[in-house]
Parts: C-alpha cells; structure tokens; sequence
C-alpha cells in the first residue's frame, strides 16, 4: 500500500445501464446517482482498478467542496456541496449523489438528454493520494484506490476512454517488481513491432493504428473491451 503526495487529477469514466426521469408538481428535478465500490474497472492499460469502500472519505469532511458538471465544462455548472445543491452519501454499496438540478437551459437540456437516452456516461475528477497494487499468479494486476480527493462528478454526453498517457500517471504508484511483470507479460504476447511494443512497454505503444489483439495501447483496448467496459456502471436516477 502505497501513500502518496497527490497526483495529477484523473477522469474516470463509467457506462450507465438503468436511469429514470421524473419531475415533481412544481417542476424540480433532481439528479441521484451512485459511484460503486468493489466494483472492476475496464482494462486501463495492463491493469484495472477498483474504489474501495471509504476511498471518497474526503469528499465528507466540512469544507469539501464537490462540483457537478456536464461533460467536465466548468461553465455547465449542475451544483455544487459547498452551496448544498449537491449532496454526497457514503453507503456500503458506493458514493451516493443527490443533485437539485438548476431550473435554467442547462437542467433541462440534461433532463432531455437522459430521457432521449442520449446521456450513457457518468464521470468524476480525482487525484490520487492511497493506492494499493496486487498481481495475482494469473498476471492479472489490479489497482485498488484507498483514498483519493474527489473534484468533481460529471454527467458526460458519451464515454471518454482512458488514454495511455493516463495510464502511465497512475501507473507512477505501481510497485516496480509488478511494473516489470506487467512489462514481460505484454512482451510476451504483443507481436506489435513498434519500438515502445518491442522494448515490452506496451502501455506506451507509439502505433496509432495498432490492432494487435494482445497490445494494451489505448486505441486496441478500445476495440477488445467495448464489451467489458460496461462492467464499471454508475446509476443515475431523476427522482423527485
């Protein structure tokens, strides 16, 4: 287990599968979602990752402030916890979320959206400050966020997958006997020749159209895992 000084911020980005719109008498609606513990992640690069319980701990505290915004755009402002429009829940299931949604364009523009079925994703902001890394004998190697300081929660448009250099910042935490596991690993398997793929670094793989079925570079884990990104789901509700 690994404390660190925090990283740079990290999106991650997670696939709904159930939501719901409803509208009360007096036309407010409000935005309820749950971020899941214990909960894989998609492949990010030789590796997935988990939230374990507690982990938005921070997020809680008097003074947190926590924003929700449409599609990371700071300007589409849903709420906020520090003006208590936004309000977070820990449970034993994940981070809760309750958003009294602004009664101007930008809440019904979203509303819309959801109702459409044109919204699927859910994202949050963070930095990392705890980590634990665990390869079991298969190689599988798993990441597991202990604490981490939320910024912000963003209802987004369409997923946004993780890119290799986003892979690479939170690969700065692994341990370095697991890095070098995960190195011979994806030598042995990739057949990509670029240099990067050849030097059995996988995850900084330099060939854009790269479709080795067996290279963790961000554009063929997109093509293997459209499937099992939708194990990491987030629920977002309207309720009244």
């Amino acid at each position: 287990m690994i404390k660190q000084p925090k990283t740079e911020r990290t999106v991650r980005t997670l696939l709904t599968t159930e939501f719901r719109v409803a509208t009360a008498d007096d036309g407010t609606r409000t935005l309820s979602g749950l971020i899941p513990y214990n909960s894989p992640s998609c492949d990010l690069g030789g590796f997935t990752e988990l939230l374990a319980p507690g982990v938005f701990a921070g997020a809680l505290k008097a003074g947190a402030d926590v924003l929700c915004l449409r599609d990371h755009i700071p300007a589409n402002l849903l709420g906020r916890t520090k003006s208590k429009t936004l309000a977070l829940t820990d449970s034993p299931e994940g981070l809760r979320f309750v958003c009294k949604l602004p009664k101007n364009s930008q809440g019904s523009d979203l509303a819309e959206s959801v109702d459409r079925g044109d919204l699927d994703a859910n994202s949050f902001g963070f930095s990392t400050i705890e980590d634990k890394w665990l390869c079991d004998a298969a190689g599988n190697v798993v990441r597991t966020l202990i604490a981490v300081d939320l910024y912000e929660i963003s209802p987004c448009s369409f997923p946004a997958y993780q890119s290799s250099e986003v892979s690479i910042r939170s690969l700065a935490s692994c341990p370095v006997e697991i890095r070098a596991k995960m190195k011979q690993r994806d030598a042995e398997q990739c057949s990509c020749d670029c240099a990067e793929c050849a030097g059995g670094d996988c995850g900084l793989c330099s060939d854009a159209d790269c479709d080795e079925e067996y290279c963790s570079c961000a554009e063929s884990r997109s093509i293997r895992n459209a499937d099992a990104n939708r194990v990491m789901n987030i629920r977002l509700a309207f309720t009244d």
